[in-house]
């Protein structure tokens, strides 16, 4: 008989937590997979609240420990089944590795707020215009680091590592928001993780209800 995997993951198609369902891919190792929706205030309500505390995805748990943020899901995965993926302390490139997980989460942001104004806000008096506009040119700006570095370098560091799933995760969502027609080398290191086998099996089947209805959600205009 198979022991049951020792983590398991609580996952939202498409959201965030796909960051950490891409890293649990490309380690390779045994996980529990737990779909929860978003949308229907399930999150908020037994069983999951006792899960994450504010109802946000993803939940991670490892043996009898839950984890609640993406980047320590991120260090604790790469330091426990993947050091190839990380940058320990004292090691090369271990500022770097850490200044690209964190500002992974500031990119993510943006594109949280901006799928909130154009997704969960479904009536279209609850939006602001202004302030779409604004995150639109917050996030467009913030890419602007991830360009000048991949322009020089097909990945963040000086290889693939796990700060490329919690950096090029919004980058492929962030498409979705910022026209990237005219930032050639943004546009190719989107494509070259989406390209990875490990982001393709991390992608929700066609039978799976995701977060977003479409590939470009154009801003207000003013």
């Amino acid at each position: 008989m198979t022991d049951a995997p020792d983590l398991t993951l609580w996952h939202a198609p498409l959201s965030r937590s796909m960051r950490i369902l891409w890293l649990l891919e490309e380690i390779g190792c045994p996980y529990r997979l737990e779909l929860i929706d978003l949308t229907d205030g399930s999150t908020r309500r037994p069983p999951y609240d006792a899960i994450h505390p504010v109802g946000r995805a993803p939940a991670l748990r490892d043996g009898d420990t839950t984890i609640h943020e993406s980047g320590a899901m991120t260090e604790w995965l790469c330091e426990t089944r993947a050091p190839r993926l990380w940058r320990a302390p004292g090691e090369a490139g271990r500022l770097g590795w850490l200044d690209w997980l964190h500002f992974g989460e500031t990119l993510c942001q943006h594109v949280a707020n901006l799928t909130q104004q154009h997704v969960f806000l479904r009536e279209p008096s609850q939006r602001s215009p202004l302030l779409i506009r604004l995150e639109t040119a917050r996030l467009s700006r913030a890419l602007g680091l991830v360009e000048r570095t991949v322009t020089e370098s097909e990945w963040l560091l000086s290889e693939f590592s796990g700060v490329d799933c919690q950096v090029g995760y919004s980058v492929w969502i962030a498409g979705r928001f910022v026209d990237l027609a005219q930032r050639p080398a943004l546009a190719a290191y989107r494509d070259r993780c989406a390209a990875r086998p490990a982001f393709q099996r991390s992608l929700p089947g066609p039978e799976v209800r995701a977060i977003y209805d479409r590939d470009f959600y154009d801003p207000p205009e003013g």
